[in-house]
């Protein structure tokens, strides 16, 4: 008599062929496969008989039996909705993991969190493996008059000690001579040392302020606080401190001709300083 595996849900524990081992029966549990085998039946050898549904169609039920229509005495039961381990349950489908749709930057992640890169370009940048052609920025870049703000800032926080290093020497000079006899004031001693100290403290907070921490965070004192980002215009990420003193330092590109570098953001798409594009920096506002 055949076993019955042909119930709505698992099959009653017995002897089953699994759908992966060739020539073999595991024993199912009722609920999972176990580690026994068994080599299978001679007559269970022969290819399995396709099922006959015509009858489902006009509400009849087809059945097998030993010696039935179905394959003349093979082991495989011939129902409407045969179910065998290691075969998909009637009824459930699998699950396709979500689609990716195709945005103009790039493509829209199922799971949120921003767009996923784009493919399709051999060329790689940062050493990320991504396509130079996937990236987009993420933030708008600034406005010329929140860039000209946060500049303000950052000279407002490192150039005080050379202010009051430079007026404490002008207030302590004396009168003496220049090298043609002429009468003039000379800075004493204690007034250079002060005037000294105040230029390396302004010397270090700019260094730590405009390289090291807009080169390795993307953002200085003033760039923090009003909301800006410095970052390469490549790769998204922020310059590194070489380029960061890079930038600082060829400034006066931006001077020549006639400050035109200085104000050529109120009307650049990327609303970039001619030192922006020497150095590849965009800067945009902080979206964090």
């Amino acid at each position: 008599m055949l076993q019955d595996v042909t119930t709505a849900q698992a099959p009653a524990p017995g002897w089953y062929d699994d759908g992966v081992t060739a020539d073999v029966e595991r024993w199912f549990d009722g609920h999972d496969w176990t580690e026994h085998t068994r080599p299978l039946p001679e007559s269970a050898l022969r290819p399995r008989p396709t099922a006959v549904g015509a009858s489902a169609g006009s509400g009849g039920s087809a059945t097998a039996t030993a010696g039935g229509s179905a394959g003349g005495g093979s082991w495989a039961p011939a129902a409407t909705s045969p179910w065998l381990p290691g075969e998909p349950i009637p009824g459930l489908e699998p699950v396709d993991a979500p689609a990716l749709t195709s945005t103009a930057g790039g493509v829209a992640s199922p799971w949120g969190g921003g767009d996923l890169p784009r493919l399709g370009s051999a060329a790689v940048f940062g050493g990320t493996g991504l396509p130079a052609a996937a990236w987009a920025p993420t933030g708008d870049p600034a406005h010329w008059g929140w860039r000209v703000l946060a500049s303000t800032l950052d000279q407002l926080f490192v150039i005080p000690p050379y202010l009051v290093g430079l007026l404490y020497m002008q207030s302590t000079t004396t009168f003496g001579v220049d090298v043609t006899g002429r009468p003039t004031t000379v800075p004493t001693e204690t007034g250079v040392t002060a005037f000294g100290v105040g230029a390396l403290i302004t010397l270090v907070l700019w260094f730590v302020n405009r390289i090291a921490l807009q080169g390795r965070t993307g953002q200085s004192w003033g760039k923090r606080i009003v909301g800006l980002r410095l970052v390469h215009e490549d790769t998204d990420e922020p310059l590194g401190m070489w380029w960061a003193f890079v930038r600082d330092m060829a400034q006066f590109v931006n001077s020549v001709p006639l400050y035109l570098g200085w104000l050529w953001p109120l009307w650049d798409a990327r609303r970039q300083t001619f030192t922006d594009k020497l150095s590849h920096a965009l800067v945009l506002r902080d979206p964090r």
